[in-house]
C-alpha cells in the first residue's frame, strides 16, 4: 500500500516538474558542471549588487548553470519573472545600443562575452563566452511554450514615436531603483512608481544632435494631471519656460518629458507620439415608452378606439333588430310572453 501511495504521488508529481523551465544539460558542446536553483533568499549571491534591481522587476525564481567546453566556461542564469513586462523590463534595462538583437517571439542580445534573451516573463542571461543565435534557440528549449497571453508585452513601448529612434536605446522601467541608476535629471521619488507607474525612456536623433524622451504612464489621466503640476515646480522643468532644460507635457494618462533638445524640437518629439484620446460616454437611448407626451397622446388614442368601438357595436347591435323585426317571421327580440323576469319581492319582506 505504502509503494502504490508513493507511485500515485510521483504520478501528480512528475508533470509538474517536467513543466518546470530549465536549462538544458548540455547545447553545442557546453557541457554542464554544476547546477543550483536560485530562490529569493539567495538572490544576492547569483546577481550581486544586481539583487535589487532583478526583484524589482518581479523576480520570482530561477536557476543558475556552470557550463565548460575545453578550458572555456559558461555562467547562465535563468530568472523568472512574475509576468512578460518584468522579464521585457529586465531585459532593456541591460541591453545596450549597438548589441546584436534579434526582435521576434523571444528578445535575443548579443555581446562579445555575452547574450541576453527574453521569453515571456523569463530571462536566460549567459556570461563568459561568445555565443549564437543558434545557442539561444538551444538555452531556451526546455522553457516550457507559453500561451499568447503570458506572453504580451506592455503597452507603454508603443507610444514611442518610431522615427529617429535609436535602435536598441529603449528602456522599460517598473520602479526606483533601476531609474536611480540610468541617472536622469529628476529625482525617482517624483514619478510616483508607488501608484503603478510605468516608464520608458528612449534616445533619439534630433537637430543634428541627441535628445532623450522620456514617458510615464499613469493609471488614469486625472492622475496624470496631477502629477503634471507637481513635475512643473521641479526646478529643472520650469527653465523650460525659458527655452531650455526639460520640456514636459501631457497626453491622456501619459506625461512626456525631453531632454536635450529646443523647444521646436521637442514639440515634434511631443506631436509624434501616437495616442489620441478617445471619450466614451454610455447613456440609455429613450424610447417612445418613456415620453410622458407621447403616453399621454396614446391614453386620448385607446379612450378613442374604445369610444368608436362602443358606438360601432351598439349601432350594429340596434341595426340587427330592427332587421329582424323587419324581415324575419319570427320574433327573436321582442317575446313579452316568453321572457320571465326573476324578482326578489322585498316589499314582502
Amino acid at each position: 500500500m505504502k509503494i502504490r501511495s508513493v507511485l500515485i504521488s510521483l504520478l501528480f508529481v512528475l508533470p509538474g516538474a517536467s513543466a518546470r523551465a530549465q536549462l538544458p544539460e548540455s547545447f553545442n558542446r557546453w557541457e554542464s558542471q554544476s547546477v543550483r536553483p536560485i530562490a529569493a533568499a539567495q538572490l544576492s549571491e547569483f546577481a550581486g549588487d544586481d539583487a535589487g534591481l532583478v526583484s524589482e522587476y518581479g523576480f520570482v525564481t530561477g536557476e543558475h548553470r556552470e557550463y565548460a567546453k575545453g578550458s572555456a566556461t559558461l555562467a547562465v542564469n535563468l530568472w523568472k519573472m512574475r509576468d512578460a513586462s518584468g522579464g521585457f523590463g529586465l531585459y532593456t534595462y541591460y541591453r545596450e545600443v549597438g548589441t546584436a538583437s534579434l526582435e521576434g517571439r523571444d528578445l535575443v542580445a548579443i555581446w562579445p562575452e555575452r547574450l541576453m534573451i527574453q521569453h515571456g516573463p523569463y530571462v536566460v542571461d549567459a556570461r563568459g563566452a561568445k555565443l549564437t543565435l543558434g545557442d539561444a534557440k538551444r538555452l531556451v528549449a526546455k522553457i516550457p511554450a507559453l500561451p499568447k497571453a503570458e506572453m504580451q508585452l506592455p503597452d507603454l513601448p508603443g507610444y514611442l514615436p518610431e522615427v529617429n529612434l535609436t535602435p536598441q536605446s529603449l528602456k522599460f522601467i517598473l520602479g526606483p531603483v533601476a531609474f536611480a541608476r540610468l541617472g536622469k535629471n529628476f529625482p525617482a521619488s517624483a514619478i510616483g512608481f508607488e501608484q503603478g507607474a510605468e516608464v520608458e525612456i528612449a534616445e533619439y536623433r534630433v537637430g543634428g544632435g541627441k535628445a532623450e524622451l522620456l514617458l510615464v504612464n499613469y493609471a488614469t489621466p486625472q492622475l496624470a494631471a496631477k502629477k503634471l503640476r507637481s513635475f512643473q515646480q521641479l526646478p529643472n522643468v520650469s527653465k523650460a519656460q525659458e527655452g531650455s532644460g526639460i520640456f514636459v507635457q501631457r497626453k491622456g494618462p501619459l506625461v512626456g518629458f525631453v531632454v536635450g533638445a529646443t523647444r521646436s524640437d521637442a514639440e515634434i518629439l511631443f506631436n509624434s507620439i501616437p495616442y489620441e484620446n478617445e471619450v466614451t460616454w454610455n447613456q440609455f437611448p429613450p424610447s417612445r415608452r418613456d415620453n410622458i407626451g407621447d403616453l399621454v397622446v396614446n391614453v386620448f388614442l385607446l379612450a378613442g378606439f374604445v369610444l368608436l368601438f362602443a358606438v360601432v357595436a351598439g349601432l350594429s347591435f340596434g341595426g340587427i333588430r330592427v332587421l329582424s323585426k323587419k324581415f324575419l317571421p319570427i320574433q327573436i327580440f321582442d317575446r313579452p310572453s316568453e321572457m320571465e323576469i326573476i324578482q326578489l319581492h322585498l316589499s314582502d319582506q
